[in-house]
């Protein structure tokens, strides 16, 4: 019985019986080395609630944890910290010993849960700060400098 089941299931994978295969797809993908760091987009300009309890602004209903803070804005991601001009990028790294005071004072788990804190008064009307969105930015290609016309 095993023998005879063996057989079928082979004929089946490798096309004996190709009603019996049809809708079957078979994948493998390899991949060695290092994958890198995943972009960040963030297409919307995000919400932010001041948050008196942290010295700065948090961001709501982004699927990154951002931060505004003097003029620049920051995400936790894979265990450390980016820093960026504009919500929508460029994303660098910064060192722990580089971030502002209102960031670098606290620790991470710290900040998250008092900006859910936050985005609960927020959502039941209580939220007595200031609320901030960013201008909408336009994403292109590039460094923003554009080509220059030969002539």
């Amino acid at each position: 019985m095993k023998k005879s089941l063996s057989i079928l299931l082979c004929a089946a994978l490798f096309g004996a019986f190709p009603p019996l295969a049809v809708g079957i797809d078979f994948d493998l993908n390899v991949r060695l080395g290092s994958r890198g760091a995943e972009p960040i987009i963030v297409s919307e300009p995000p919400l932010f609630l001041e948050s008196a309890t942290l010295d700065l602004q948090v961001a709501v209903g982004t699927p990154h944890d951002m931060f505004h803070l003097s003029g620049r804005y920051f995400i936790f991601k894979d265990k450390g910290w980016l820093v960026a001009p504009g919500y929508g990028g460029p994303w660098t790294a910064i060192r722990h010993d580089r971030l502002p005071p209102g960031l670098a004072k606290r620790n991470y788990r710290e900040i998250i849960v008092l900006r859910d804190l936050e985005y609960e008064r927020y959502q039941r009307g209580r939220h007595r700060g200031k609320t901030f969105r960013p201008s909408k930015v336009a994403h292109g290609k590039g460094n923003g400098h554009g080509k220059k016309k030969r002539k």
